[in-house]
């Protein structure tokens, strides 16, 4: 069951002109393009007529024709000409889908137009600030939209999958972990006291030796991550819910918006995020190119989970794998579970 009354990451913006773009998104086949004024369209990616995707036609003068019988339909979704009638059937249009277009991401309402609330989309500022530099990345993912979740609110596993760039040992050994709960949103705080830098810090920041790290993760209901990544001196002290923005003496921000394509794919929009001044100019090509690389990385654990998951004989699944864990580092991934079990659950007292 996909939580469809909510707004997911479509494209990034810039993947949008004026040809039609085909996407997939929670088994829904869109069509998205721009009108002359700038604005982006979203419609259901099939003809009214004989189902052909609208994707395959031509954007005209702000609507779309089908390449197959030559159907226009206007940004609505309403059929507004069939070639040799002078009045197209009144009932012949296509699904229109709310979108706003913010901090460089193309977002969609899935649900019932109805429902669609600008004000619960999540923005991601610093992607418009000018002081501020980044890099992205769309990927396509084998595998299921939770296990995706699951990594990002369990950073014990940086010491092991990235320890060539932004993990090591202390990563998961010597953290302190705290959790706590905002309505539908999830932080977990780690924080790691005098402990040796890891390669992609120690290359770029300021302490090549000991320090003091933190990673503090955001999961924001349905589908969106935020990471905050800092350090400071050694033994400078605990820090406190400061550090959620706070990258001390050195750090950087990474931001996810997950959106699932099918039961076994999914979209990931992902983005590192960091102020000018903490990375010279000299030094972005490479430290991105780490980052790029720590994002492939986790592509093969996903991908290797989905593949034993589904030859897996005692049934396990995305979604219960290991349900009732005893695994500390699992906290924010169990509380983040439990809500989108509640979030399904009245959905399913709404159907």
């Amino acid at each position: 069951m996909y939580m469809e009354d909510n707004w997911y990451v479509a494209a990034w913006s810039d993947e949008i002109g004026a040809s039609p773009f085909a996407r997939t998104l929670l088994d829904q086949p869109i069509v998205m393009y721009r009108k002359q004024d700038g604005t982006v369209v979203a419609l259901e990616d099939r003809c009214a007529h004989r189902r052909l995707p609208l994707s395959e036609g031509q954007v005209i003068d702000d609507q779309i024709r089908c390449g197959y019988h030559g159907l226009v339909y206007d940004s609505s979704g309403k059929c507004v000409h069939v070639p040799g009638q002078t009045r197209a059937p009144r009932n012949a249009r296509t699904r229109a889908y709310p979108v706003v277009e913010r901090d460089q991401f193309i977002m969609i309402w899935m649900g019932d137009p109805e429902r669609a609330d600008t004000s619960k989309i999540v923005s991601f500022p610093r992607l418009s600030d000018p002081d501020w530099g980044f890099s992205k990345v769309l990927l396509h993912v084998k595998a299921n939209y939770m296990l995706i979740f699951d990594n990002l609110l369990d950073l014990s596993h940086v010491a092991y999958v990235h320890n060539t760039t932004i993990g090591n040992a202390p990563v998961a050994e010597d953290a302190t972990i705290n959790m706590e709960r905002d309505g539908n949103s999830v932080s977990v705080f780690r924080e790691m006291v005098d402990v040796p830098a890891a390669p992609n810090y120690a290359q770029f920041g300021p302490y090549q030796g000991q320090f003091d790290r933190w990673q503090i993760g955001k999961y924001i209901y349905p589908s969106y991550f935020y990471i905050n990544n800092g350090c400071a001196a050694a033994n400078s002290g605990n820090g406190d819910e400061s550090r959620l923005e706070s990258a001390g003496e050195w750090g950087f921000q990474v931001y996810h918006g997950i959106t699932p394509e099918t039961e076994n794919t999914t979209h990931q929009f992902w983005v590192i995020a960091h102020d000018l001044n903490m990375i010279g100019e000299e030094d972005r090509p490479e430290f991105y190119r780490q980052h790029h690389q720590v994002i492939g990385e986790d592509v093969v654990i996903y991908e290797a989970q989905q593949k034993s998951l589904e030859s897996d004989p005692s049934g396990a699944t995305p979604y219960n794998v290991m349900s009732r864990s005893e695994i500390h580092a699992d906290m924010g991934l169990t509380l983040a579970r439990k809500i989108i079990g509640q979030m399904h659950a009245e959905i399913a007292t709404r159907m």
